[in-house]
């Protein structure tokens, strides 16, 4: 006697046919991935650069509201030893500023100013020693009735979010501009 199995299995050339389908639609989503993971990375950038606005106002409330002087290159200083010049961690540490928050991954996967200057972001010497409550555009001459959103305070060293970086200022509002 005879029994007749019905199998239903894949054949070699379908499997193939599956296979390359799968990889197709792989290869369309790979692009749409990259521009996630870049918005997610500038995301996280932002939260960095607004806890650093924050701590740099814990500073100025306990520092007859005036804001740190931090070195803007600390490979290349442009201020004296004379005067005082920090670190952006040594500045805000006691402020919560941490290690990790002057990460950003952009920059970590790309120029890494992280590892030549301490920091992703670059302090805005414009920024050092001004008055939170009468800020004056040193660079501008001095130029009066000038507010603390447009007060420039750090940024990125350089474009590392899609051609774009992202700009901290002194009521701690971040924009992206190029």
């Amino acid at each position: 006697m005879r029994v007749i199995r019905n199998l239903s299995a894949f054949t070699l050339l379908e499997l193939i046919l599956s296979i390359a389908i799968v990889g197709c639609l792989a290869s369309l989503l790979m692009p749409t991935l990259s521009a996630v993971r870049q918005r997610a990375d500038s995301a996280a950038c932002v939260a960095n650069l607004r806890q650093i606005g924050i701590s740099a106002q814990l500073f100025a409330g306990e520092h007859d509201q005036t804001m740190p002087v931090i070195e803007p290159w600390p490979s290349q200083p442009v201020y004296s030893s004379t005067d005082g010049a920090q670190s952006l961690l040594d500045a805000l540490k006691a402020y919560g500023v941490t290690d990790a928050i002057l990460h950003c991954r952009s920059d970590i996967s790309g120029p890494n100013y992280y590892k030549k200057e301490g920091s992703s972001y670059q302090w805005c010497p414009m920024a050092s020693g001004q008055n939170i409550n009468s800020v004056k555009m040193v660079w501008a001459g001095n130029v009066p009735n000038v507010t603390l959103s447009q007060l420039l305070v750090a940024f990125d060293y350089t474009n590392v979010h899609h051609k774009t970086s992202n700009v901290l200022f002194g009521d701690c509002h971040v924009a992206t501009g190029n």
